[in-house]
């Protein structure tokens, strides 16, 4: 017995230490960072399209820029309100004042910091979109947006009384193409009755636009609306939850107190870490000019708390097709 006891103590010990050798050599956490630098030799500056207080995605890139600022000790700069036409002109000032990243926090830039990355190949340039990259500087941090694009599908399913659901974004770039194309995917796959009407706005500014396109879904019958469109889309909030029985999925951030009660929740992106990735992965020396994605399974996404608005077996039913989405059981790729 003794032996057998004492052959079984060494077979634990030698498993234990082989478990220990191979977690040593997993691949480092993207978000494992250095620690913040004593000096300020890391210059690091930002555009985009909003301001820094927009409640929205300007503002939750400024705070991914204070993140690299706290975290490497570095010298940051910030360009808001900043519009496509105007988008080159500031990437190319930023890369001629020597700073060593400049992150693009806007689709729309996207052809603007192709041409810049070439005139200044040892400047490092990020887009905060989906964007391929040019495998040498140039490279993109985006969201997996499949996955909430469904999930906010199924969710508008799970609650329409008029079997008829909305989804309104500020333009089709890549990201939001996908995005809407599961948002249908979702809303068919939890209710094959409920028709999902969609729109591009052309613009994540025009407040009248979004307006007219959110008013005008809701008077064809329309009574849940995801809205995903920054300055513009906060308007088209706060207009249509007047209207009796309408209910909205807000984004960015927590909306719920734009129209508390009619909120049913919000994507809650995680833009400030995704940002920080950025530089992140610039200091470790892996920022290879290719796209990076971030979701759900590194906790990039999120959803802000239903307060109510979902039944209890809403919310069960809603967990469990979340689950599936994080682990792929369910296949939301585009």
């Amino acid at each position: 017995m003794r032996i057998q006891s004492l052959l079984k103590q060494m077979t634990l010990a030698a498993l234990a230490l082989i478990f220990a050798i191979s977690c040593s050599r997993s691949t480092p956490n993207v978000n494992s960072s250095p620690e913040a630098s004593t000096s300020s030799s890391f210059r690091v500056a930002m555009v985009t399209i909003g301001p820094k207080d927009d409640k929205s995605w300007a503002q939750g890139g400024f705070e991914g820029l204070n993140l690299i600022k706290d975290k490497f000790n570095a010298q940051v700069d910030f360009s808001g309100s900043i519009d496509d036409a105007d988008g080159e002109a500031t990437l190319r000032k930023y890369a001629q004042s020597g700073y060593d990243l400049v992150i693009a926090a806007h689709g729309g830039y996207a052809k603007a910091a192709e041409k810049v990355a070439k005139e200044f190949p040892q400047t490092k340039f990020a887009l905060v979109t989906t964007h391929p990259g040019n495998n040498r500087n140039l490279g993109a941090v985006a969201f997996r947006s499949g996955e909430v694009g469904y999930l906010t599908g199924a969710l508008a399913a799970m609650k329409t009384k008029s079997n008829k659901v909305g989804y309104i974004v500020g333009a089709p770039y890549p990201v939001y193409k996908e995005e809407e194309a599961l948002f249908r995917r979702g809303v068919k796959a939890t209710n094959p009755s409920v028709q999902a009407s969609t729109a591009f706005l052309n613009s994540w500014t025009d407040t009248d636009k979004a307006i007219k396109v959110a008013t005008d879904m809701v008077a064809s019958g329309v009574d849940v609306l995801a809205i995903n469109a920054d300055e513009a889309g906060l308007a088209a909030l706060k207009a249509v939850t007047q209207k009796p029985g309408v209910l909205v999925i807000g984004w960015a951030k927590d909306q719920y107190e734009l129209a508390p009660g009619k909120v049913l929740t919000s994507v809650l992106q995680d833009i400030p870490n995704l940002v920080l990735n950025v530089a992140v992965l610039t200091q470790q020396g892996r920022w290879e000019g290719k796209l990076y994605k971030f979701g759900l399974k590194e906790k990039i996404y999120d959803f802000a708390p239903f307060r109510g608005s979902l039944t209890s077996q809403e919310e069960e039913t809603f967990k469990t097709i979340r689950e599936a989405v994080t682990t792929g059981q369910i296949d939301v790729s585009p």
